[in-house]
């Protein structure tokens, strides 16, 4: 067999391995980033809406006695 033809399998062959690793880690980290996305929306304990008045960027000053 050819040098060069052997060459060229063996690169055909690691090229091949690398885009099936390249896949199979896209996927792992988007099904980690959706469990992720899921569980931080199951601990939301606060209605949405309650944000701004609890971080409002102006409030009454305090009164003292």
């Amino acid at each position: 067999m050819n040098p060069s033809a052997i060459f060229a399998i063996v690169v055909t062959v690691l090229a091949a391995i690398a885009v099936v690793g390249a896949l199979i880690f896209v996927i792992v980290w988007e099904v980690c980033a959706i469990r992720r996305i899921l569980a931080d929306h199951r601990r939301q304990t606060q209605p949405p809406g309650s944000y701004w008045s609890d971080h409002a960027a102006l409030t009454a000053p305090h009164r003292r006695p």
